[in-house]
């Protein structure tokens, strides 16, 4: 939204579409948005796309006019629906329905689907050894938040993938490789990051006091956060072509 405000061509209407199943949760992340919004005199508005499933996600469902620029924001979502291969699909082809000019999709940069349980144990044991070390350094030990990351998160995620299979084994997440796999199917260009953008994530990561271990690299054209070199989460930008 800062952004928005300081270019040279003042913005007529931001219009957010916040989808997904917990009402409560979209209303108050509206309701923070908006505030935000009028601190800076920036129009706004927003609007909840409420799904009992993601089959139910339709492209009427959005408020959209044939003059507006439209972004789509994945943030760790299409990760949930990699054991559904048919929601998966489903939202894919929503999303290339509505025309946007630009997808941005931020994604965990793991493998924790192989089929294979000592390459999946490997990949974990790396992956959430990192994740620790960061709460370790970052977090102090008695901080609620840091509780509920360990008990429910990590340690709910690592029984989940190392101790499940089939449809059991919801937690699924694969490499930005596969996910350039999967977006080629839907006709989708990688796009470059801007030296902006970069710098900016550069710039975060060094404003906290653990930032000497965050590591920001490159894979190809995607950007890459992590923990003292192993990668954690992915950010890249998509377009349909």
């Amino acid at each position: 939204m800062q952004a928005l405000v300081s270019r040279d061509f003042p913005l007529e209407l931001l219009k957010i579409s916040a989808v997904g199943t917990s009402k409560e949760a979209i209303q108050n992340t509206g309701k923070w948005l908006d505030s935000f919004a009028k601190t800076m005199n920036l129009p706004f508005s927003f609007q909840m796309v409420m799904v009992p499933d993601m089959l139910d996600l339709k492209e009427d469902m959005f408020e959209l006019d044939s003059e507006e620029t439209v972004a789509v924001y994945s943030h760790f979502v299409l990760r949930c629906m990699v054991p559904q291969p048919d929601r998966l699909e489903s939202v894919m082809r929503v999303i290339k329905s509505i025309h946007p000019s630009v997808t941005v999709v931020t994604e965990v940069e793991a493998n924790h689907n192989s089929p294979i349980f000592v390459t999946r144990f490997i990949e974990t044991l790396f992956f959430f050894s990192a994740y620790f070390d960061c709460v370790e350094t970052c977090i102090e030990k008695n901080d609620p938040i840091r509780e509920s990351l360990e008990s429910q998160y990590f340690g709910n995620g690592i029984k989940n993938i190392v101790a499940t299979e089939g449809e059991e084994r919801k937690i699924r997440h694969v490499k930005i490789d596969i996910w350039r796999e999967f977006f080629a199917r839907y006709g989708m260009e990688e796009l470059e990051l801007s030296s902006s953008s970069l710098y900016q994530a550069e710039l975060m990561s060094k404003r906290f006091p653990c930032g000497s271990s965050c590591t920001i690299t490159m894979d190809g054209k995607t950007l890459l956060a992590g923990w003292k070199g192993t990668p954690l989460q992915s950010l890249s930008l998509w377009k349909f072509v």
